[in-house]
Parts: structure tokens; sequence; C-alpha cells
């Protein structure tokens, strides 16, 4: 039986989720691996709902694997023996089993991303690693106008690379559907939701790139949509930092995981 964990943690010094050479890491899948063998004694295989760059966060990935000695452990024995083995930048909210077959990654529906702008012209020690900050004011309602643009079943190649391509291989499909899109005010803070049944490699970061040039004057929602048709990525947005993106959550059909509420 396949064994859920929903995990959170600050990308800010991981380089990404999936598991690298050494030299490269440490990644979130190398560290969680590595805890998994030490609690298990043999290697464990995980899944991840979504496979986050460097530096980006995450407060509802989803996790699967199976558990190399069943029944051995009870979800409150995995999580308390999980967070004691992992560093302070990652936690383990929450543990169900699952049924057989259920994969963190291929079982989910739909992702949701969120991310952040600040602005501000000075500094905020205390979101500095979790926002892009921009020294302006922005025009949400512009920003708001771009995510329209956005929203639908159209191929977003301009914005990002299907996960699943390898150097000298055919690429695969660029389009996706993305159900939501939109840039509301907090204060003085942008947050810019996105759900989608899939994203591609820099996709949010990408789009972000665009919609914060929208708030700032220098675009506009009619240069998007050219954009998007050119399926060129090659275009004057640049990628948004990694900083700014958390992944909130991924959706399952009903009954998929159990999770307190408390775990979001």
């Amino acid at each position: 039986m396949p064994i859920a964990l929903l995990l959170a943690y600050d990308g800010t010094t991981l380089r990404g989720f999936q598991r690298q050479h050494p030299a490269y890491e440490p990644t979130v899948q190398g560290v969680l691996e590595a805890a998994l063998q030490r609690l298990c004694g043999t290697e464990v295989a995980t899944a991840a709902a979504g496979r986050t760059d460097a530096g980006v966060h995450a407060q509802g990935q989803v996790i699967t694997f199976a558990a190399p000695h069943p029944g051995r452990f009870t979800p409150n024995d995995w999580q308390r023996a999980l967070n004691a083995l992992l560093p302070s930048s990652m936690a383990v909210r929450a543990v169900c089993e699952a049924a057989e077959g259920v994969h963190a990654r291929y079982s989910a529906i739909a992702r949701e991303y969120r991310y952040r702008v600040l602005t501000d012209p000075i500094r905020d020690p205390f979101r500095e690693r979790y926002t892009q900050r921009v020294r302006y004011p922005l025009d949400v309602a512009t920003m708001q106008a771009v995510c329209d643009v956005l929203v639908g079943e159209q191929d977003f190649a301009a914005f990002g690379h299907s996960p699943a391509d390898h150097s000298g291989r055919p690429k695969h499909t660029t389009v996706r559907h993305l159900t939501r899109a939109t840039a509301v005010a907090h204060g003085d803070e942008i947050w810019c939701d996105f759900a989608a049944n899939a994203f591609l490699t820099g996709m949010v970061r990408r789009m972000m790139g665009v919609i914060i040039l929208a708030g700032s004057g220098r675009m506009r929602p009619a240069d998007i949509s050219a954009i998007l048709a050119a399926r060129q990525s090659d275009h004057t947005g640049p990628a948004a930092p990694a900083r700014g993106l958390c992944l909130m959550r991924a959706i399952y059909p009903p009954g998929t995981f159990t999770w307190p509420a408390e775990a979001f």
C-alpha cells in the first residue's frame, strides 16, 4: 500500500525537487530519500505531484512511495520519524495511506501555484526570501487583464517546455489547460494564483515576467496574446525569480487522500 506525504519546504537553499548528481545536491527528493533510507534501512524511491525548480517553495507538495515494510509504521510514526530526520527547511505536514496504484504525479488532476510580488522600495528582511520585490507600484487591473488572456487550453510554448523533454528526442506537447489565473492585491503585496491540469517547466515564472511588465505599463494584454500566438520563447518577458513562487497544493479525485484540515 502506498504511503502519501503532504510536504512543505523552503526552497531557498534547495536545488529543485528532482534528485541530481551528488555534486548538485541538496535537492528535495535527495534529502527526503536519504531520510527514508535512514529510517527504513533500504533505498526508497519517491514520486512528487510537481517537480519544482531550484529556489521554488512548496506548501502542499504531495509525495508517494511504496513502504518497504508494510504495516511497520503508522501514519503518525512516519510523520514523527521523518520530521526528526529532515532539516528545518522541510516538514511533513501530514501522512496517510493510499490505495494501490495511486501515484503523486500521475493521479493528480490539477496543481495550484502562487506567486507573491512585494511592491516596496525598501527590502523587507522577513519577506525577501518569499517574494519578488519591485520598487514601484503596479497596476493590478492590468495584471488581471493579462491573466484573463492566459486562461484556457492553449499552447504555452512561449512560456516553457515539457518536463518530459530530453535532448535529441522529439519534443512533447506544450499545450496546457490553465483553468484559473488571478492577480489580487493584499496590502503591499500582489498575489498571483494559477491552477492548471499541469504546468510546463518554468511556465509560471515566465508568465509572471510578462504580467509584471504589463503591471508596470511596459506591455499590454494584446502583446501577451501575440507572444502566445508566436510560440517563441525569445520574447521580452524575463523569468521572474524563483523565490516568489510556491506550490500551494495538488488536486486529486475525491477520496484519493485524507488530510487533516489543519495540515494546510
